[in-house]
C-alpha cells in the first residue's frame, strides 16, 4: 500500500460521495420528529443516525480500501490496533444533534504510525465540509493574542471549572479573551478557518472525536497538541482511545504567545 498523492486524491473523492450519502441520511432523520435515541453503556447517547452513518461509511470503505481497517466509535474495538487505519466518528456531537443545534459533523481520518495524516470533517446542517488539502499548506500572518479579541471556543455541552478559570487566567494576563460555546469537532475545524483562535480542552474525549479535525487544522498550519507536554496527540494507541488534554491553535494566532499562556496557566493548577 502506497500513501502517495494519487492514494490521497482518490481517498478525497471517495470521502465526498460518503460525506453526500451521510449527509441526505442524517438530514433525513434530523428534520423528522423520530429521532430514536438510546444511551450506551458509558451512558454518552447514541441514535439511529449515528448507527445509519457508520454503516454507510463502513461499507462504502471497506469496499474501496479493503486492505485499510475501519475503526469506529460505534464498532467493537479490535484487541490489537493496526498501523494504518481509518477512524471514524459517524456523527459528532449527538447531543447537539438530539438538541437540533446544528452543531454535528461527520468525522473521518486516516490514521498511519500513531498520526492522523488526513481527514474530512462534514458538518451536514450547516452545509460545510472540511478536508485537509495539501493545497490549504500557505503561511499565514499570525497575530499577538494581546492585539484584539481573542475567541476562546469550549464545549456546548461539556464545560468544566478549568475552562472558566482559564478564561479568567487568560483575562488577568491581559488578553481579551471571549468564550464561544461550540458543539462536536467544529470547535477545531473553525480554529482551522480563524473563526476560532484557541480552543483547550480539560475534559475528556476519545480519538475519534478530534482525528479528523485535527488533519485539517494542521494542514491548515495550525497546531493541537497535549496542554502539557506540547507534543502532538498519538492516535491508536494500544492501551486506551481517551486523549489527553489538549490545545487546539489558529494559525492566524502567535502559538508561542500561547503556549507560554498555557505553561503559566498549568502552574497555578500545581
Amino acid at each position: 500500500m502506497k500513501l502517495d498523492d494519487n492514494f490521497f486524491l482518490e481517498a478525497e473523492s471517495v470521502l465526498r460521495e460518503i460525506e453526500q450519502e451521510c449527509s441526505i441520511k442524517i438530514l433525513d432523520i434530523y428534520e423528522s420528529n423520530e429521532i430514536l435515541q438510546e444511551n450506551k453503556s458509558d451512558g454518552s447517547p447514541v441514535t439511529s443516525a449515528d448507527l445509519a452513518a457508520n454503516e454507510i461509511i463502513k461499507n462504502s470503505l471497506n469496499s474501496i480500501f479493503p486492505y485499510i481497517p475501519v475503526l469506529s466509535e460505534e464498532l467493537e474495538y479490535p484487541e490489537n490496533i493496526p498501523e494504518t487505519f481509518w477512524l471514524v466518528d459517524p456523527l459528532d456531537g449527538t447531543k447537539e444533534f438530539i438538541k437540533k443545534t446544528d452543531q454535528f459533523t461527520i468525522n473521518i481520518a486516516l490514521v498511519h504510525k500513531s498520526e492522523s495524516i488526513f481527514g474530512m470533517v462534514s458538518a451536514p446542517a450547516m452545509k460545510k465540509i472540511w478536508l485537509s488539502a495539501k493545497s490549504n499548506q500557505v503561511i499565514k500572518t499570525q497575530e499577538s493574542v494581546f492585539d484584539r479579541k481573542i475567541n476562546v471556543a469550549t464545549s456546548a455541552s461539556h464545560t468544566s471549572s478549568d475552562d472558566s478559570s482559564f478564561l479568567n487566567f487568560l483575562k488577568d494576563s491581559g488578553v481579551d479573551a471571549q468564550p464561544m460555546p461550540l458543539g462536536s469537532s467544529l470547535k477545531i475545524c473553525l480554529a482551522a478557518d480563524g473563526d476560532v483562535d484557541i480552543y483547550p480542552r480539560f475534559g475528556p474525549t476519545s480519538e475519534w472525536d478530534i482525528a479528523a479535525a485535527n488533519a485539517v487544522l494542521s494542514n491548515a498550519g495550525g497546531l493541537l497538541v497535549d496542554l502539557e507536554s506540547h507534543q502532538k496527540l498519538a492516535y491508536g494507541k494500544q492501551d486506551s482511545v481517551l486523549n489527553p488534554r489538549f490545545i487546539a491553535i489558529s494559525p492566524y494566532i502567535n502559538s508561542i504567545e500561547v503556549l507560554k499562556l498555557v505553561e503559566e496557566f498549568n502552574k497555578t493548577l500545581l
